[in-house]
């Protein structure tokens, strides 16, 4: 949800430089935001076309081929379009980049395709950053202070994911108790479905422990970090999203999304 919010926030704050906006300006912008790009091309319709700098396009689009959001997160693929966006420009330089949205004169609406591969997510998931998210999230699958304190000795060694047909997924990862060489090894097998297109739901999960199946506790604390995964998180920076479709296509994660502006526009 962070990552849609910071998403929208950037397609805005780039459209107000000081001096006149094109193609090119945008690009640039984008690309001095990213932290590596192999492709990347950006095209703004608008009539006439002095429209732009006054905060008025008609219509936005990007393509981009191997985004690197992050040093260690790729993007495969990523398409947006959108309908006419209207911005206070003024507004829009005072106000802080991470609220964006409110500058905006009339609700904005995007279409968004994005899609991550298997050997992406495998790269992003052993790095420094993920690694420590990781973590925190697998503590926080056991709802016992206690079983907490436990299960925060352990450390993740060497997480990957599997990508399968009819949406389903395998996490593998060995666990490395602190001060002990021993390792145990942590597996999750588990469908996903979005709810609604907003709420994010697992299928017939299942946690084995050495290729057993772990405690029931297990799922159920699983079961509990999947239901925060909702995108009405959003909407508390402006920004209501829906999963229109997300599906696996061999070993690529395929996701389409409508991502729609409710901030209110005020002087």
């Amino acid at each position: 949800m962070e990552f849609l919010t910071i998403l929208f926030s950037s397609l805005l704050t780039v459209i107000s430089p000081v001096n006149t906006v094109s193609d090119t300006v945008i690009e640039r912008e984008l690309r001095d935001r990213l932290h590596g790009v192999e492709v990347l091309e950006v095209r703004i319709d608008n009539t006439p076309n002095y429209q732009v700098i006054r905060g008025k396009i008609d219509r936005f689009r990007l393509a981009g081929r191997g985004l690197y959001v992050l040093p260690d997160l790729r993007i495969d693929t990523l398409d947006i379009e959108t309908d006419p966006i209207a911005v206070d420009l003024e507004k829009l330089r005072r106000g802080s980049r991470d609220r964006a949205v409110e500058s905006l004169e009339r609700p904005a609406i995007a279409a968004i395709h994005l899609v991550l591969t298997e050997t992406d997510l495998n790269r992003a998931l052993r790095s420094p950053e993920f690694l420590n998210t990781l973590q925190t999230v697998a503590t926080e699958i056991f709802d016992s202070p206690l079983l907490r304190q436990n299960a925060s000795r352990y450390t993740l060694v060497d997480p990957q994911i599997e990508l399968l047909e009819n949406n389903r997924i395998v996490f593998e990862t060995q666990l490395a108790e602190k001060g002990y060489s021993d390792r145990l090894k942590l597996t999750i097998k588990t469908g996903f479905r979005w709810i609604d297109g907003r709420q994010l739901e697992l299928s017939e999960p299942q946690v084995l422990v050495n290729d057993r199946p772990a405690p029931g506790q297990f799922v159920r604390g699983l079961n509990a970090v999947a239901r925060r995964f909702n995108l009405d998180r959003a909407a508390d920076r402006g920004i209501q999203a829906r999963a229109i479709r997300v599906q696996i296509a061999g070993d690529r994660l395929e996701t389409v999304l409508c991502v729609r502006s409710i901030a209110t526009h005020s002087p």
